[in-house]
């Protein structure tokens, strides 16, 4: 089970007070300092407001967009790197700068003029 914080976000959407309380204590600390400079800028008035937007809104990517928070990317390990083809992790092939995975590579091996062995 995921426990990244959107994801808790994304499951407590309709329960404003318990996605205030994730907002304020499971969000990363950048976020956080972000959310806090908004409310010194006086775009929200505080964390209940958001949490109120959030909830309004089918995506919580699309609420930070609007207000100007944004995620980090990640540049370091597994998770820095996906299949240009479906957007999976798993078994990314990087040689020869192909970027894709394992699987997607087993289907489009003589396409990319890749000789196969095994079968």
């Amino acid at each position: 089970m995921p426990n990244s914080w959107i994801y808790l976000g994304e499951l407590q959407k309709h329960k404003p007070g318990t996605l205030a309380k994730i907002l304020k204590h499971n969000s990363p600390r950048y976020v956080r300092e972000q959310i806090q400079k908004l409310i010194k800028e006086g775009k929200i008035k505080n964390i209940q407001e958001l949490a109120f937007l959030i909830s309004r809104s089918p995506d919580i990517n699309n609420v930070f967009e609007e207000l100007g928070i944004e995620n980090k990317e990640r540049r370091y390990g597994k998770g820095s790197i996906r299949c240009i083809i479906c957007g999976s992790h798993d078994r990314v092939i990087r040689r020869y700068g192909i970027f894709i995975c394992g699987r997607c590579f087993r289907e489009l091996a003589k396409l990319l003029g890749f000789e196969v062995m095994g079968e």
